[in-house]
């Protein structure tokens, strides 16, 4: 719990409201509510399918920001920088947070799959694959364990995302890609500012107007004046070996107001997922042979392509067979969460992504978090994810395909980051170590099927549900209470089940399958806001299910609380602290203390919008 150094809500909401300025968003564009999804909540109460489409909609302005950014000199820099990086063996680090720092994960793990892949394809290059396997590297603000579960306010400090770019020693020549979502975290703006002071080659990508985030935020402000100052020093012809470069991709208000997991982690995977594949193909051009190359498979496309292909997966995804295929997984969730009951999804191939998508329910909605395999708590999960092929130890080897990066940080480095005295006095656990007491592999967790809804979701991609992973959901199946099979893109004929769920997608066939990738996180997006939205974890576009685990939700909350009770702002924050400060820590899950304070101030957050 943030302030826990402050002893009551009164003196907690007075220091939010005086001392945390630069956390008061209302003015940032991807923190208000988006027009087009506005009545989502009473749309998917009455119809799924509408309401899918409803959250699909705010999905419309992505390839033409990502095209429009495609054809840019700094785009193409970006691609060439990459690309220059593989020819000298030089390191390309993404560094991000929260929903987009597993993002990050995922593009490294897609990128490291792809190369390791190449090694029995193409024996004679295998050095070569494998050094190029090692390019891409991404860290995230409170190190890999964030991957399966939120690290409490580590997002608020310049000072984290400054010291993560010193830990990951790069040198001038290296490429540092900061992935800053909406440009609201500090941490991601302190390590863009680190990689520039260090004469590191950085590419700053964000999802918010850029005059509002230099009027409005210092933490924003700081990075814009580093471009700036490289902007007038190239345009002198000075190089002092310092350089910045902005990729802006601004793509509206989100889905769900405030929700980046949404349309910017989304546009943010399309690009850069775009620039890594560009690159590889570039190089593999160059160093293979043409019968080499025909081996690779896959397709080659142009950027222009990429973004085509996003426009054809959105309209896909919106009708027909693909929209009625979302819908029933969507009714199919509510009815089991509706019956208390639980989902566990495995996979082996995808399970990153779909870990990306169930851990960042957990903030985004108040649901338990992932628990840890030894422990013993009522408050499971929602939903979890297993690989049915190998032990857990394993399965996290096939996760990150690299060593896994904890955060080994002792209170004096808390100490001189100037972190807050509750960090200083409860560090949190971040070890990489804390990740392996995670169970994801194929060993027997009675937790999972413990309660009398209990169902095993097999996700199938392209085919990839081998036969050895069709076998083991069959076997375990007869444990829990039900299941089905959900399939997505290019689905082969044959069933696997009595019981599936067809979501049929024909996109290309790229290098790391980043476009498959895309349409795994769109479908889960919509999987998981549209279950949320139709039990009424939602109201209207307003996730008012939050759960504050730093600055930038606290604001959040209270701005959701102003404007549905219709209270002033500094009103709302005091009665949002009011019930944050009185909430037993065993019913921290029970509801959201958004909820808890409209119910207390006599608003009903599941009527109707008026």
């Amino acid at each position: 719990m943030i302030y826990k150094t402050i002893t009551n809500y009164l003196e907690a909401s007075k220091d939010f409201l005086e001392n945390e300025k630069q956390f008061h968003l209302g003015v940032i564009p991807t923190e208000q509510s988006n027009p087009k999804t506005r009545n989502l909540s009473a749309t998917i109460a009455k119809d799924t399918q509408a309401g899918v489409k409803t959250i699909l909609s705010a999905d419309e302005d992505i390839a033409k920001v990502a095209l429009g950014q495609f054809k840019t000199p700094e785009f193409e820099a970006f691609v060439s920088d990459i690309k220059r990086c593989m020819d000298e063996r030089r390191k390309v680090v993404f560094s991000s947070v929260g929903a987009s720092g597993r993002m990050a994960i995922q593009m490294d793990g897609a990128w490291r799959t792809f190369w390791q892949g190449l090694v029995n394809k193409i024996p004679a290059h295998r050095f070569e694959f494998l050094e190029m396997a090692e390019v891409v590297s991404s860290f995230t603000t409170g190190g890999d364990r964030a991957l399966v579960r939120s690290v409490e306010n580590f997002e608020d400090y310049m000072t984290f995302g400054a010291k993560q770019v010193d830990e990951a020693e790069m040198t001038p020549g290296d490429v540092l890609v900061a992935l800053s979502e909406c440009g609201l975290s500090a941490s991601i703006n302190g390590s863009a500012v680190r990689g520039y002071e260090l004469g590191i080659k950085t590419y700053y990508l964000f999802c918010n107007p850029e005059e509002i985030l230099r009027n409005h935020l210092d933490r924003a402000r700081a990075v814009f004046e580093c471009i700036d100052e490289y902007q007038a020093n190239k345009a002198k012809g000075i190089d002092n070996g310092k350089y910045i470069v902005k990729i802006p991709l601004f793509v509206g208000n989100m889905a769900v107001s405030g929700s980046t997991r949404m349309q910017v982690t989304t546009v943010e995977l399309l690009a850069a997922g775009a620039a890594l594949e560009v690159a590889a193909n570039r190089w593999l051009v160059e160093n293979l042979t043409k019968e080499e190359l025909e081996v690779i498979g896959g397709e080659m496309i142009s950027l222009e392509e990429y973004a085509a292909a996003f426009e054809s997966l959105n309209k896909q995804l919106s009708s027909g067979e693909a929209l009625a295929g979302l819908a029933k997984a969507v009714e199919y969730e509510v009815e089991t969460y509706n019956e208390k009951g639980l989902i566990t999804y495995i996979t082996h191939d995808y399970l990153l992504d779909i870990m990306t998508d169930t851990t960042e329910r957990q903030p985004t909605f108040t649901l338990p978090p992932f628990k840890k395999y030894a422990e013993v708590t009522d408050n499971l999960s929602w939903a979890y994810i297993k690989d049915p092929l190998y032990p857990s130890y394993v399965a996290w080897q096939h996760v990150f395909r690299r060593p896994i990066k904890g955060l080994e940080w002792t209170v004096e480095d808390y100490k001189e980051m100037k972190a807050s005295q509750d960090i200083i006095n409860n560090p949190p656990l971040v070890s990489g170590l804390e990740v392996l007491d995670y169970n994801i592999g194929y060993e027997d967790d009675p937790s999972r099927y413990s309660r009398k809804v209990s169902n095993l979701v097999l996700i199938d991609v392209n085919g990839s549900a081998t036969p050895e992973v069709v076998a083991w959901y069959k076997k375990e199946l007869s444990k829990y209470s039900g299941g089905v099979v959900i399939r997505f893109g290019q689905i082969p004929a044959e069933k696997i089940s009595e019981n599936e769920i067809r979501i049929p997608i024909e996109l290309p066939r790229t290098c790391t399958d980043i476009l498959y990738h895309l349409l795994v996180k769109v479908a889960f997006n919509c999987l998981s806001t549209g279950t949320m939205a139709k039990m009424g974890r939602v109201f209207g576009n307003w996730m008012v299910q939050v759960l504050p685990t730093n600055k930038k939700l606290i604001d959040r909350s209270t701005r959701i609380i102003a404007s549905l009770a219709q209270i002033p702002y500094e009103q709302a924050n005091q009665e949002f602290f009011k019930s944050y400060y009185n909430r037993k820590p065993e019913d921290e899950y029970k509801e959201s203390y958004v909820v808890e304070t409209l119910k207390r101030l006599g608003f009903d957050p599941n009527k109707d919008i008026e």
